[in-house]
């Protein structure tokens, strides 16, 4: 079963997704991680044969359009933007996948809009990062500064996708080939200048104004309402498995399962994380 290009509108913006296009069935959303896209679901889709997937390209990611040349990107926006999305189409009753910076929104868009979501499989991931007051100083110099430095900087365009798949696997886990799927989704190819180019905003690498606090992500997390199944990786990032510990006690109706593999398990061990997800949200 092969994936097709959807594009949705919103106010302001397109969000692009890979959909199985299984209409009749109940709706599955998936929210990817940080710098991947829909893509990095490429392997899953095809598995979730009981539901109608819809995989989306976040805001400045893959094929979805730029946040405006006068705005940034602030964790919070993101569930803006899911709900935006979600009324638009006017969903209700279905089911979220979200991977690392994905399953930090969709952790935060369960605890929000509890009345609309099933149940919730999140990936490597345990809920939004947090700082304590004392650091807002800081916190917000650094991200001016980084808003600065990425005005002011030129965009270095790829060579090839063979060059940005090699440095991507240097800074992660990721195989050539899974480093590759999601590249090719994050680039575009000028057939004019003949060059490959990001398709991806380069202001997704600055640095974020504002952490919530703990108390904040604590009453947040206590809102979720539906079933959670929690995915980590066996050698996936230390700090998520550190705040499941310290979180999993907030969690009204919670499970976590390991699974052999690193931070993008569910590129690695699609067949395991596949029966998960349908187990968890049949």
């Amino acid at each position: 079963m092969s994936s097709t290009e959807l594009t949705f509108t919103i106010p302001n913006r397109t969000i692009a997704a890979l959909t199985n296009g299984q209409t009749e069935k109940p709706l599955l959303l998936m929210v990817h991680g940080w710098l991947d896209n829909a893509a990095s679901f490429n392997k899953l889709i095809p598995l979730l044969h009981d539901f109608h997937v819809i995989a989306i390209d976040l805001p400045g990611h893959g094929k979805s359009s730029h946040r405006s040349p006068d705005a940034h990107y602030h964790l919070l926006d993101y569930v803006h933007d899911l709900q935006c999305l979600v009324h638009a189409q006017g969903w209700k009753d279905f089911s979220i996948v979200g991977h690392s910076l994905g399953g930090i929104i969709s952790s935060m868009y369960c605890a929000v809009f509890p009345e609309l979501v099933d149940k919730f499989v999140c990936i490597e991931s345990a809920g939004p990062l947090t700082e304590p007051e004392s650091t807002s100083v800081e916190q917000l110099r650094k991200a001016i500064q980084s808003r600065i430095e990425a005005n002011e900087k030129q965009i270095k365009q790829p060579k090839d996708l063979n060059s940005i798949v090699h440095a991507r696997q240097k800074v992660s886990d990721l195989t050539s080939e899974n480093a590759g799927m999601i590249l090719q989704r994050n680039t575009i190819y000028d057939k004019q200048t003949d060059t490959l180019q990001w398709s991806t905003d380069k202001r997704l690498r600055t640095v974020s104004s504002l952490r919530l606090t703990a108390p904040q992500v604590e009453n947040l997390l206590k809102e979720i309402q539906c079933p959670i199944h929690f995915v980590l990786g066996s050698n996936g990032f230390s700090k998520v498995k550190d705040l499941m510990e310290k979180r999993k006690s907030l969690f009204k109706n919670a499970q976590v399962t390991t699974v052999e593999g690193g931070h993008h398990v569910h590129m690695e061990a699609e067949v395991v994380i596949s029966k998960i997800i349908l187990e968890h949200c049949r």
